[in-house]
């Protein structure tokens, strides 16, 4: 099965999965206290024992330096899209600007890499979900709220993410392993956040009007830097950047090239922003990635094969 295939088989399983999410919000089995339960749930608990999962692991000096260099360019990657924000959108357009610059690397990121490369594949996406975490925690929060006073280091290194990679860190290098019971219940919990995610977002579609996702110019613009123009800049920097390694190249393009953060959502809820409208954007680029995703990364196998 090649690589379009895998894509679009796990790309049709998730929307089937948000179609779900939609039927039980519609027909009030899940609710607003119940979709909110499930985003601590997911931010929580699952995001950070997927994080210790990745890392239980046999420990490898080399593989070590590789998660050290995704992380590196994880960084660049991520600032390219910040400075090109300056440019491509205005300063107004606050959660545009987040929407564009964080992809749904975890919720359907780690699924896809899990499909597409296994669980080596997930490990290093740990590097960029790092990464990325920090920087939503930052520049993130900084974008949405515009108060440089929101942002505060404690929160982008204790956040509950970070404590997993943290315990992950612990447990890799020191090569403890985990008891069998508690290793396979965090499997049974990992395996968890791509149908609540799902869920999740089918919720988000249920209180949206469906006319306004498609009605909002700038929500395509968006939507466009998002899924085209920034992972293109991504592959372009992979390229010619001296990277040796199939995994971590496709690794980072999966990455660059999923669809708005759901966080775009709850950030703008958490801090004053428009939810609506961040809600709106990750419908959007979630439903237009199912055509982009495909293309995106038959291209980058095809350039880094």
């Amino acid at each position: 099965m090649n690589i379009s295939a895998i894509i679009v088989g796990q790309m049709s399983i998730m929307f089937l999965l948000i179609f779900f999410g939609y039927f039980l919000m519609k027909k009030n089995i899940l609710n607003d206290d119940g979709t909110q339960q499930i985003a601590n749930m997911l931010t929580k608990y699952i995001t950070p024992i997927i994080l210790i999962n990745a890392f239980t692991q046999d420990f490898e000096s080399n593989q070590m330096g590789l998660l050290i260099m995704t992380m590196g360019v994880s960084f660049l990657l991520l600032s390219s899209r910040a400075f090109l924000n300056h440019f491509l959108l205005k300063k107004e357009q606050r959660i545009d600007k987040f929407a564009a610059t964080f992809s749904n690397s975890n919720f359907m990121g780690i699924p896809l890499v899990m499909s597409v490369l296994g669980y080596e594949g997930v490990f290093f996406m740990t590097g960029f979900m790092v990464v990325s975490i920090t920087f939503q925690w930052t520049y993130g929060i900084y974008t949405v709220t515009g108060d440089k006073r929101m942002v505060q280091l404690k929160n982008a290194l204790l956040n509950p993410a970070f404590i997993g990679l943290y315990v992950g860190l612990f447990f890799y290098l020191t090569q403890i392993p985990l008891p069998f019971v508690l290793s396979e219940a965090f499997n049974d919990l990992s395996s968890l956040n791509t149908p609540l995610a799902m869920i999740l977002l089918g919720s988000y579609i249920a209180k949206s009007n469906l006319i306004d996702i498609f009605n909002s110019k700038a929500a395509y613009w968006t939507t466009f830097l998002r899924l085209i123009l920034y992972p293109l800049v991504g592959m372009f920097i992979l390229w010619i950047l001296p990277i040796d390694n199939y995994l971590i190249l496709m690794v980072l393009t999966i990455a660059s090239a999923a669809p708005s953060a759901i966080n775009t959502a709850l950030f703008s809820q958490i801090y004053g922003g428009n939810y609506e409208y961040g809600a709106r954007i990750v419908v959007l680029s979630t439903l237009l990635s199912i055509i982009t995703l495909p293309i995106t990364l038959t291209i980058s196998n095809m350039l880094f094969s």
